[in-house]
């Protein structure tokens, strides 16, 4: 009786391409990890450039200054923002008073919680010269002490192993602005 062809692979075949795709998966990790660590900080950043952009918005919105402070620093950080209150009548607007971002019931702007920290962008670090900036409500300009300082009003976002900085800058007139301090990261003009 003739023996039928049979198509398939032979177990060599099946091993030699097991090791193939490993050897590959293995140059291809830390690739993948740049690209998370990247993608970590410049999310950190984009959330922190939106945060800045809207607690000015609001302020100049609702004419009431606003306050940014930052609690923690390292590993363990949030940033919220806090609008001052509705003065009484025939009263000049008091000042917006900085928040502590822990709290649940605080930093209210236009009646919204507006917070965010580590707990969304695990891997990122915090550092900043600064506690706190502060709006004007008038036209969204920077009011606090250290307008004048640049160093003082920006923030340091630094991912997991310290390869990449992306630095969040809040110019004299409430403009935030995003650049690269260490590492190279598409979009983003170096510092």
């Amino acid at each position: 009786m003739p023996r039928q062809h049979q198509s398939g692979f032979t177990l060599v075949e099946l091993m030699i391409a097991v090791a193939v795709m490993a050897i590959l998966a293995m140059l291809a990790v830390p690739s993948f990890t740049t690209y998370l660590e990247k993608s970590r900080v410049r999310g950190a950043a984009d959330d922190v450039l939106n945060l800045v952009a809207q607690a000015r918005q609001a302020g100049v919105k609702q004419d009431r200054d606003v306050s940014l402070a930052i609690t923690g620093l390292g590993d363990t950080w949030c940033i919220g923002a806090n609008q001052a209150l509705d003065p009484a009548v025939g009263s000049l607007a008091p000042a917006a008073l900085a928040c502590d971002c822990t709290v649940a019931t605080a930093c209210l702007v236009d009646a919204q919680r507006l917070v965010m920290g580590s707990s969304q962008h695990e891997g990122v670090s915090l550092t900043s010269p600064s506690a706190t900036l502060t709006f004007d409500g008038r036209m969204g300009i920077r009011s606090d002490a250290s307008t004048a300082n640049a160093d003082a009003s920006s923030f340091d976002l630094t991912s997991q192993n310290g390869r990449f900085v992306l630095t969040v800058e809040v110019s004299p007139l409430g403009q935030a602005t995003v650049c690269s301090k260490a590492g190279n990261i598409l979009g983003y003009p170096k510092c």
